[in-house]
């Protein structure tokens, strides 16, 4: 088994053995380590330790800004290049309906594995949000199904929604980055 330590300076924790001469994430001196008693479980830290949930989020949150760059873009290129824009915003918006639900469901179970249940206050807004982006992703997919998907009235809710796709994706990503380093013990 492994004995962690804990930066006295940062507060980051590791793994004995993986201490070099510095802090690898703040860089002070290795002295600054104090023994740290780790209460979770090993069987759970294997899992939580893989971070899928931190992983699969990025995905949405990429393409979300992705496809509001590309949708404003799109008013102020050459027409040439309009539709290798429009064909690229149509791929992503097909694949992020996906990749939320890919979110969610690791969120759930993340959830699940931290709090031993997804309805904390924390949590039950993350869902929130993770819906109205999940149903907003569909309604982009709808939207980049149409050949004028890219023509005025059309165009102007395609940026809405991706606007909402990135403030949703950024919510999410500050009140998951509060969460992080959250877990029961046992």
């Amino acid at each position: 088994m492994d004995n962690f330590v804990r930066c006295k300076a940062c507060g980051y924790i590791t793994s004995e053995k993986r201490v070099g001469a510095v802090c690898p994430a703040c860089g002070v001196p290795a002295r600054m380590f104090e023994p740290y008693k780790n209460p979770v479980s090993i069987q759970r830290r294997r899992i939580l330790d893989l971070h899928t949930h931190p992983v699969a989020v990025h995905f949405p949150q990429a393409f979300s800004l992705t496809l509001l760059m590309l949708s404003v873009a799109v008013l102020f290129v050459p027409t040439g290049i309009k539709s290798d824009l429009t064909s690229a915003a149509r791929v992503l918006s097909w694949l992020l309906p996906f990749f939320v639900l890919v979110s969610i469901a690791t969120g759930l179970v993340d959830g699940k594995l931290r709090f031993r249940k997804v309805t904390t206050p924390l949590l039950k807004k993350k869902l929130i949000l993770g819906l109205i982006l999940l149903f907003t992703s569909i309604a982009l997919f709808v939207l980049a199904l149409s050949d004028q998907m890219f023509v005025s009235t059309l165009h102007a809710i395609f940026i809405l929604l991706t606007v909402i796709a990135a403030a949703c994706g950024a919510l999410l990503g500050l009140i998951g980055g509060q969460l992080l380093d959250a877990k029961f013990p046992g």
